[in-house]
């Protein structure tokens, strides 16, 4: 896979919906390397909720769940979203069914026991798709989101344009959510071995707070900073 879109899958979170049978764990431990976070779940109910409250970029769906068809939960969520990558996965090889699923503009449909290399490429296909319709955005909190591609801030009534290292600070809290981290490893991760005033190291925060609002970015004293939920 392309580095550039193995970085942009890196950034994203994927919905999988699966039964825990043997399949599960081979494709999970994959989902893991490629992705920021896996969202998992048996239940299609759970599924509904997990995408209204995380907003994954990709969901892969095995249609043959013990409760229910998975095709009808795909069919709803068309309604809502026409762009967002699926990919089906399945042991059902009906005609009928494969003619079904076609409509629904999935990115591929996959036959267990699931090939890897095939998996990888459907995730190859999802992150062009992504990247071609401009929809590489994460939530940071309520309705304040952060575009990927355009390093930008996107509020319900502004749009802010992050500096190279205001973006990199961003990122570097997005995918440490929850975490506090340490200033040293910040100004490493931003500067890299360049000597830099502890002035300059405030003066970047407190830009990048300015434009994500003030109350986003966390500090404990001693500690460090980071993005709290």
């Amino acid at each position: 896979m392309n580095l550039s879109l193995k970085k942009i899958l890196k950034q994203l979170d994927v919905l999988f919906i699966s039964e825990t049978d043997n399949s599960y764990k081979k494709i999970e431990n994959i989902l893991n390397i490629f992705f920021r976070n896996v969202l998992h779940t048996n239940s299609l109910s759970y599924a509904k909720s997990l995408y209204e409250k995380s907003f994954p970029s990709i969901i892969i769906i095995d249609i043959n769940l013990k409760e229910s068809f998975g095709i009808t939960f795909i069919k709803e969520l068309r309604k809502k979203n026409k762009t967002i990558p699926i990919i089906v996965v399945t042991e059902n090889k009906e005609t009928e069914v494969l003619i079904e699923a076609v409509k629904l503009n999935l990115i591929d449909y996959l036959l267990k026991p699931v090939d890897i290399n095939k998996l990888v490429y459907a995730l190859n296909l999802s992150a062009k798709q992504i990247l071609n319709n401009g929809e590489i955005k994460t939530t940071i909190k309520n309705d304040i989101k952060y575009n990927y591609l355009e390093k930008s801030i996107i509020t319900p009534t502004k749009k802010f344009v992050l500096t190279k290292n205001e973006s990199r600070l961003l990122e570097l809290f997005l995918s440490n959510k929850n975490k506090f981290i340490q200033n040293e490893e910040i100004i490493k991760y931003i500067w890299s071995e360049k000597e830099i005033s502890f002035s300059a190291f405030k003066s970047l925060i407190n830009r990048l707070s300015n434009k994500i609002g003030k109350d986003l970015i966390s500090n404990s004293f001693g500690i460090g900073y980071g993005i709290l939920e």
